[in-house]
């Protein structure tokens, strides 16, 4: 019976066919340099044009062979880049040799490493490793070869997916040694001898161009259940369970090609037929082998070693997409061994990493799961610590510091003596560095300099650390690292030009002009149209302007506008040129003197121009600074308010938003003042309310302006706000007029206010002033007046007798002040004075109510013709307590809740009087009205007692009782 199963080889389609490609324009010349790493010497080829594809061979014990694919890459000249280091002192490598078509990479060592990468399309690097163990060996001859028998399980194939096939008891193949078996010679390759040397991580073999015929079959280890040992004698293996089983095809041992597997051609490769699985079975036994899709078989596919070979190639050509696929492609397939399944793990995790590292946000969710596969498969693996930085690094770049956290403790907790422990505080500075925290980034880039001088991070942080000291003002601090790194590392610059721009900076804030203009200098020369290149020009202008070399200073400002127009350093150097100086932290008094001069470039323009075309430059915040302090200076305070409002709404947190609120209540005190004069509150209210800016600032109001502000307040019935603004007066010593106007403003709201508790307070607030009298009778009448609220007459009574002595008191104050000291006096039962306090109070109410009815206080009248009845009455003046009872009757309506025990206490005194029938008339009023009330009842009740006494007085002999 025989069974087509589909393969799941598709995938090796995509990787061969991948390599389908245009090659590259022609490579004319070449240019080389090499440097020093802690464990390699790393050798960097630069070509003139991009170079995808090449083989790199090794052909001698110190020496490779590098190799384009196509005649047209063929280099045609090879130098040393100029400047370069010399490479005499070099431990591990010689000089590179042209030698026609091909480079000679020559080494110092018998025994290395060689690992390839790219720095660009046209830069191809190779790090050379020193191989202690010396694994690298020459391969047998031709001759030796082919009379030294094998052991036999290098004969033994194992194929991808095998497949049992019934074989003929008289198969030729059972009459084959094992270890005589040889394997058929790739079809392009010449015979003959062709000596090499092998790598662990090296691969050479040449491009298979065609399909499947084409393919070498590959010697590799047969299953434990297959192999038979090379010492078990011929009959033996004939016996034996296996011997049935077909034995692969003899093959020639002496071909130099079957040492190594096929690798794919680097130019045009024709892509193979779909392979499909054949199962031939039988009563006796089974058997798979390759077919394709017409059935004819075919030879196997690739192992999974050569295919992850092709993975690795594309991962390292930069080909990100047929990577990842291959490895995918790999993971599928069941018979992986745990070496190779965790070789496609990392592939994959590596490959992920490659394709989201520019944009880690949208592919974190991919770079993690793929890492944390790779890692947790072997916890054991020399990778796990990359793989716990790298978790590190993607949480910490897209804001989860906790979980980045958690990953680098792990790595330093789990594996205290690797390599990659200083990157976890490498990057935890670059991270404080980058959220503005300069003290925790340089505390974290000194952690490495300090405590690990050796590593490979060692540079980068101590360039960071002189960047957060330089940011923190630490300038000495950053002057004494940039010099440790410049002196350790001398050439450091070429590599890095940005950080002679930062030795510049340091040694500027440190007054060292001369070397301060020379680093700058190097760096423009170096790099004159660098990211700095603007920036540097400006600060050599700010040099030359500094030390008076003005006419120097005008040209490299010019130069920067012309050359770098839109960049910070040319519209800093517009600026300048515009001011006529440096002003980076301007005051309000700085730029009224440089307003105050002509100026060919109006400033103002130049404002508006960084504003409005460069809103995301870093000198748009001072622009607009600048700007409103030109409104200000030409008493254009609207137009002020709103640039400094504007400021505020852009840049919330900069640090000039200090000069920005200065200039936005310098303004508002104009404004304020101008308005209060005309009385226009609801004007000032609405500047209040339209400027935000000015809110929260009441400290920082002009004294005039916090009581204009806080009168308008009031006088638009917001007294809760007056009194916020007013309260900062009360929080210093008195500022003379201002304060004292304040506190008769917060007494007046107070009083309106009724909140006596609060007037209490004010004036301990205020014990300490030194007052003048009208403020200290304005304060001793609102207290007394609160203590008399709060029921507490007796402390009022020494103020109220104070302010009685004081002179042209207010009429309206006068009248309470006799009020409540005729009160205090009849409480003491002193009727005299009480009476005459409340004679002359209650005229100065009468006389207050007819000016002004509808401020009349109706209730101090009629408690006074109260006060006035009781004291007459008292004094046994019941004709003239009669007369004041009638006046009170004419001021209690009779629709008043008081008015029936008005009628009632009247009643009383027409019969203290003698006149009974007014007494009967008002109190049968009372029980007509409201027999059934209080007074209803007792007028019922007084009339029957009367007219009780009167019917028993007819029977008493005098007659009378």
């Amino acid at each position: 019976m025989i069974k087509h199963i589909s393969s799941r080889l598709i995938w090796l389609i995509v990787v061969v066919g991948s390599l389908s490609v245009a090659l590259p324009a022609e490579t004319q010349a070449a240019s080389w340099y090499w440097g020093k790493h802690p464990k390699f010497e790393r050798l960097v080829i630069a070509f003139d044009s991009p170079v995808k594809n090449f083989t790199l061979t090794r052909t001698g014990k110190n020496e490779l062979t590098f190799v384009t694919p196509q005649k047209k890459q063929a280099v045609k000249s090879l130098k040393p880049i100029k400047n370069g280091r010399r490479i005499n002192s070099a431990q591990f490598l010689a000089a590179p040799k042209d030698a026609g078509k091909t480079l000679r990479i020559r080494t110092k060592l018998n025994g290395f490493r060689v690992k390839t990468s790219r720095a660009d399309t046209n830069k191809i690097a190779f790090d050379i490793y020193p191989d202690r163990k010396g694994t690298f060996t020459p391969a047998t001859s031709k001759k030796k070869a082919s009379t030294k028998k094998q052991p036999a399980k290098k004969t033994v194939a194992k194929k991808p997916a095998p497949v049992v096939q019934p074989a003929q008891a008289t198969s030729p193949a059972i009459n084959e040694q094992p270890t005589q078996s040889r394997i058929k010679a790739a079809p392009h390759r010449k015979n003959g001898k062709q000596p090499f040397f092998t790598a662990d991580n090296a691969f050479r073999s040449r491009v298979n161009k065609g399909g499947p015929e084409s393919w070498v079959t590959q010697p590799t280890a047969a299953s434990p259940a297959q192999s038979v040992p090379a010492n078990t004698p011929v009959a033996t293996q004939k016996n034996s369970p296996q011997a049935n089983i077909a034995q692969p095809k003899p093959v020639q041992k002496n071909s130099q090609a079957a040492m190594k597997e096929p690798m794919p051609h680097v130019g045009n490769v024709s892509v193979p037929e779909q392979k499909l699985e054949k199962i031939v079975s039988s009563d006796e036994q089974t058997k798979i082998v390759w077919v394709d899709k017409n059935g004819n078989e075919v030879a196997p596919p690739p192992s999974p070693d050569h295919l992850l070979k092709l993975a690795k190639m594309a991962l390292n050509n930069g080909v990100y997409d047929e990577a990842l696929d291959s490895y995918k492609e790999l993971k599928r397939i069941p018979t992986l061994t745990k070496k190779q399944r965790n070789e496609v793990l990392n592939g994959i995790a590596d490959t992920q990493y490659a394709m989201g590292k520019n944009n880690l946000t949208n592919n974190y969710e991919s770079i993690i799961a793929a890492t944390t596969e790779a890692m947790n498969f072997d916890l054991k693996s020399p990778k796990v610590p990359s793989h716990l930085l790298r978790l590190g690094y993607t949480n910490l770049k897209i804001g989860n510091v906790r979980e980045a956290g958690a990953y680098f403790n792990i790595l330093r907790r789990n594996h205290p003596k690797d390599d990659l422990i200083p990157a976890t505080y490498y990057y935890w500075g670059e991270h404080y560095f980058k959220e503005k925290e300069w003290q925790k980034a340089a505390d974290n880039f000194q952690y490495i300099v300090q405590k690990y001088p050796d590593t490979k991070f060692v540079r980068e942080a101590g360039v960071g650390l002189a960047r957060s000291l330089y940011q923190l003002a630490y300038y000495d601090q950053a002057y004494q690292i940039v010099d440790y790194v410049g002196k350790r590392w001398p050439r450091f610059y070429l590599d890095y030009p940005p950080f002679l721009s930062q030795m510049g900076d340091v040694a500027y804030r440190l007054g060292k002009s001369d070397e301060a203009r020379m680093h700058y200098w190097t760096y423009y020369n170096i790099d004159p149209d660098g990211d700095d290149a603007d920036m540097v020009l400006a600060r050599l202008g700010d040099i030359y302007l500094e030390t008076e070399e003005f006419d120097a200073a005008r040209e490299i400002y010019e130069e920067a506008v012309r050359k770098f127009p839109s960049r910070d350093g040319g519209l800093v150097s517009l600026m300048r040129l515009a001011e006529e100086g440096k002003y980076d932290t301007p005051t309000i008094s700085d730029m009224f003197s440089v307003f105050d001069k002509p100026y060919s470039l109006k400033p103002l323009e130049i404002y508006s121009k960084i504003i409005e075309e460069y809103p995301q430059s870093r000198l748009a915040p001072l622009a607009r600074l600048k700007k409103a302090i030109w409104y200000l200076w030409n008493n254009q305070h609207p137009e002020a308010l709103a640039t400094a409002s504007s400021f505020m709404e852009k840049h919330p947190n900069h640090e000039l938003i200090p000069r920005v609120k200065e200039v936005a209540m310098r303004s508002f005190s104009v404004l304020t003042a101008n308005n209060i004069k005309e009385e226009n509150y609801e004007k000032i209210l609405q500047i209040w309310d339209d400027f935000p800016i000015v809110h929260n600032q009441e400290p920082k109001l002009t004294p005039e302006s916090r009581v204009a502000l806080a009168l308008s307040m009031w006088k638009k019935n917001k007294p809760s706000n007056a009194l916020e603004v007013l309260d900062p007066f009360f929080q210093q010593l008195k500022i003379p007029e201002y304060s004292e106007m304040g506190l008769s403003l917060a007494l007046s709201v107070y009083v309106d206010n009724e909140r006596w508790n609060d007037i209490i307070e004010l004036a301990r607030r205020v014990e300490l002033w030194e007052l003048n009298d009208e403020s200290k009778n304005q304060l001793d009448y609102a207290v007394a007046l609160a203590h008399e609220n709060l029921d507490q007459s007796d402390k009022a009574v020494d103020l109220w007798t104070r302010l009685k002595s004081v002179e042209d008191m207010p009429r309206a104050k006068e009248a309470y002040i006799n009020y409540f000291l005729s009160r205090d006096a009849e409480r003491r039962e002193e009727f005299e004075p009480a009476y005459k306090l409340g004679i002359t109070s209650l005229r100065t109410f009468k006389e207050l109510a007819a000016k002004d009815p509808e401020k009349a206080d109706n209730e101090k009248i009629r408690d006074l013709l109260n006060s006035l009845m009781d004291i007459t009455e008292r004094t046994g003046r019941s004709e003239e307590a009669l007369e004041w009872a009638r006046e009170l009757a004419q001021a209690v309506p009779e629709n008043d809740p008081g008015y029936p025990a008005m009628r009632y206490r009247i009643a009383s005194l027409y019969k203290k009087t003698g006149d009974i029938k007014k007494w009967k008339d008002i109190l049968s009023q009372l029980v007509a009205a409201d027999p059934k009330s209080l007074y209803g009842r007792m007028a019922t009740s007084d009339l029957t007692t009367q007219n009780l006494s009167k019917d028993a007085s007819s029977f008493s002999p005098t007659g009378s009782l």
